[in-house]
C-alpha cells in the first residue's frame, strides 16, 4: 500500500521567474513525512526515478523499508526531478528532505516580470481554482482491481484532507481511502458495487490555487524556505506520530488530527482511541466533541437475549451476484485447484497441553490477554518448520525455482460477515508463545470489525484453518498458492484411547488433516513435519528445549 502519509507534510518552496514568460517555476523539496507509529528513520530500497526524469502526480517515486512495513512514496506534483538526496540503502530521517521537483506554476501575467534589481514589492496574487482527478493508485501485490463498497461522499460535497472518501475491498483487504487534497467533489466516477480498475479515476476535486508569491521582495523579506528554517518547532506537533500532553503521556495520531486537535484545545490523552494501534481518529475527536461514547465490544452481544436461530429460507428463486470477497475467492479457489496436491490426516493427545494451558491462562489474562490452544498450534508449526524448512517455502509461478522463506508468517483462516478471511502473524519464529497469543486476539478483533489491512493479510507463508471452532473432525483443506502446505485443525473431543501402558483412559484428541504441494513436498515429509508438530503438542515442556 502506498504511503499517503508521505503527502501530508507541507514542502519547502523556492520560486523562480524568468523574463518574457507568463510561467514561474517552483523548486519543491519533498520530504520523507511523519509516517506514525514512532518511525524516526527508514531506509530506501528503491528508486523508481532518477534526477532529469519527469514525472506525473501519483507516479511512484521510491520504496522504502521500516521495522513496521515495506511502502512505496509516491509524488504529489508534476515535474521534473532536479536533485535526489538519498542513495538506495541508505537511511532517510523524518523530516528530510527526499527529492527536488521542479513544479510548473500557474499563468502569470503576460507582462515580462521585472528583474529582482529593479521591482517594487508587489501583493500575493491568488491562483484560481484547479480541478485534480484522484486515482486509484497501485496498491501492490499484484491487485489490478478493487470494488466500491461505499461512498462516505458524494457529488457536490466538501471534504477537508484526510477526510475518507470510500470503502474499498479487494481478496486481500477491506480499506478506506481519504482524500488528499481540500475542495469540493464535482465527480463520482463508480457507484457501489462497481469494480475499479487500478490507475482510473476515483473522484474529481476542485481545489483552491496555491497563492502566487511577489516576483521580487524587499530584501528584508524573509524567503519561504528561510521562513520556514527561522520558525520555531511546535510542541503541539512533535515528529513522529504522537502527540505528547504535560504529563508526559503520548498519544498516537495523524498530523491532520493533532491539527484539528489543537484548532479545537482538545487534549488528545483525554479522547478515546479507536484506531489501530491505539490511533486516535477524526472521529474519534468528532465523537468527543459531541459527547458520544461507544458501547464496549462485548457489550450489545451480552445483551442480546438468547434464541433459537431463525431459519434463512424463501419458496421463491433469488438470483445473486457473486460480488465482493465471494468473488475474489472464487478467482483464488479456482486457481488453487490448479496445485497437485495430496492430503494426509492424524490424531494429537492434548491432556499435557490441557493441563499446561489450564495452568498459564491466568497468568496471561493478569497481562490483559486471552490464552487459546491457537498460539501454541501456531508455535508447534514455526518450531517444526526449523526442522523441515520445504514447509515453509513457496513455488514461483513458473514452477522454476522454489524460495525457503526465512520469516515464518503464519496465517489462519477466519469467518467472519464479509466471508473467509486469512490474516498472518509475523514472524512467529521470533515471538513467544504469549506474543502469539496479543497478535492473535487483536487479528481477531479486527478481522471481526471488517478492519484488517492489507499489511494483517499480505506475506503469509503456512497456513491453519481451524474449523474445530465451529465443527468436525477431518477436512481437505485448499492451499494458498503460493504457500505449499495447509493444516486443517479439527474439533478436540475427548474419546477414549489406550495409554502406554495398555489401558484405556480418557484424552482430548484433536484430529488434524494436512494437504501439502505434491511438485514440491513428498508424503514422508509431510508426515514427517506432522510427526515433529505433534511432538511438541503431545509434550508441551520439549518446546523449551528449542526456544530461542
Amino acid at each position: 500500500m502506498m504511503l499517503r502519509s508521505a503527502m501530508k507534510m507541507r514542502p519547502v518552496v523556492a520560486r523562480r521567474y524568468f523574463s518574457q514568460t507568463k510561467y514561474a517555476l517552483e523548486i519543491v523539496t519533498f520530504p520523507m513525512a511523519d509516517v506514525g507509529e514512532g518511525i524516526k528513520e527508514v531506509e530506501v530500497l528503491d528508486w523508481f526515478v532518477k534526477e532529469g526524469d519527469r514525472v506525473e502526480e501519483f507516479q511512484k517515486i521510491c520504496e522504502i523499508q521500516s521495522d513496521k512495513a515495506t511502502a512505496e512514496v509516491t509524488s504529489r506534483y508534476t515535474g521534473v526531478i532536479k536533485k535526489i538526496y538519498t542513495s538506495i540503502g541508505d537511511m532517510q530521517q523524518v523530516g528530510s528532505g527526499l527529492i527536488d521537483i521542479d513544479v510548473e506554476g500557474s499563468e502569470e501575467s503576460a507582462a515580462p516580470t521585472p528583474t529582482p534589481a529593479a521591482a517594487a514589492p508587489a501583493a500575493a496574487a491568488p491562483v484560481g481554482k484547479q480541478v485534480k482527478t484522484f486515482p486509484l493508485a497501485d496498491i501492490g501485490e499484484g491487485i489490478k482491481e478493487v470494488e466500491i463498497l461505499q461512498w462516505f461522499v458524494k457529488e457536490g460535497d466538501v471534504v477537508e484532507e484526510m477526510d475518507k472518501l470510500c470503502e474499498v475491498q479487494s481478496d486481500k483487504a477491506t480499506v478506506e481511502l481519504s482524500t488528499p487534497f481540500s475542495g469540493k467533489i464535482l465527480k463520482v466516477y463508480h457507484n457501489v458495487g462497481d469494480m475499479q480498475q487500478v490507475g482510473q479515476g476515483l473522484v474529481d476535486i476542485e481545489v483552491e490555487g496555491v497563492e502566487e508569491a511577489p516576483a521580487a521582495s524587499a530584501p528584508s523579506t524573509p524567503t519561504p524556505a528561510a521562513a520556514l528554517a527561522a520558525a520555531p518547532s511546535t510542541p503541539s506537533t512533535p515528529v513522529g506520530g504522537f502527540a505528547q500532553s504535560s504529563a508526559g503521556k503520548k498519544v498516537l495520531a495523524t498530523p491532520a488530527v493533532r491539527r484539528i486537535a489543537a484548532e479545537k484545545k482538545i487534549d488528545l490523552t483525554q479522547v478515546p482511541a479507536t484506531g489501530k494501534g491505539g490511533r486516535v481518529t477524526k472521529e474519534d475527536i468528532i465523537n468527543f466533541m459531541e459527547g458520544k461514547t461507544q458501547a464496549a465490544p462485548a457489550a450489545s452481544s451480552s445483551a442480546a437475549p438468547t434464541s433459537a436461530p431463525t431459519p434463512v429460507y424463501s419458496v421463491e428463486d433469488k438470483t445473486v451476484k457473486i460480488s465482493g470477497r465471494a468473488k475474489f475467492m472464487v478467482a483464488s479457489m479456482t486457481e488453487a485447484l490448479k496445485i497437485p496436491s495430496f492430503g494426509a490426516h492424524d490424531e494429537v493427545n492434548l491432556n499435557a497441553l490441557v493441563a499446561a494451558r489450564t495452568a498459564l491462562k491466568p497468568m496471561v489474562e493478569k497481562r490483559g490477554s486471552k490464552l487459546s490452544y491457537m498460539p501454541f498450534f501456531i508455535k508447534a508449526s514455526s518450531m517444526a518448520m526449523k526442522h523441515h524448512p520445504v514447509i515453509n517455502s513457496q513455488l514461483d509461478s513458473e514452477v522454476s525455482s522454489i524460495t525457503y522463506k526465512g520469516a515464518h508468517n503464519i496465517g489462519f483462516a477466519m469467518d467472519t460477515e464479509q466471508g473467509l478471511v486469512v490474516p498472518n502473524i509475523k514472524n512467529v519464529e521470533s515471538k513467544s508463545v504469549f506474543q502469539i497469543a496479543e497478535e492473535l486476539v487483536a487479528l481477531q478483533q479486527r478481522g471481526l470489525a471488517n478492519k484488517l489491512t492489507t499489511e494483517d493479510l499480505q506475506g503469509g507463508t503456512f497456513t491453519l484453518s481451524n474449523i474445530g471452532s465451529i465443527g468436525g473432525t477431518y477436512v481437505s483443506p485448499i492451499i494458498f498458492a503460493p504457500q505449499v502446505a495447509i493444516c486443517g485443525l479439527g474439533k478436540v473431543a475427548k474419546m477414549p484411547r489406550y495409554n502406554q501402558a495398555g489401558q484405556i483412559e480418557e484424552q482430548n484428541i484433536l484430529y488434524v488433516s494436512w494437504s501439502a504441494d505434491h511438485r514440491v513436498i513428498d508424503g514422508a515429509t509431510m508426515l514427517r513435519f506432522s510427526n515433529t508438530w505433534k511432538s511438541y503438542l503431545e509434550n508441551p515442556t520439549s518446546m523449551l528445549l528449542d526456544l530461542i
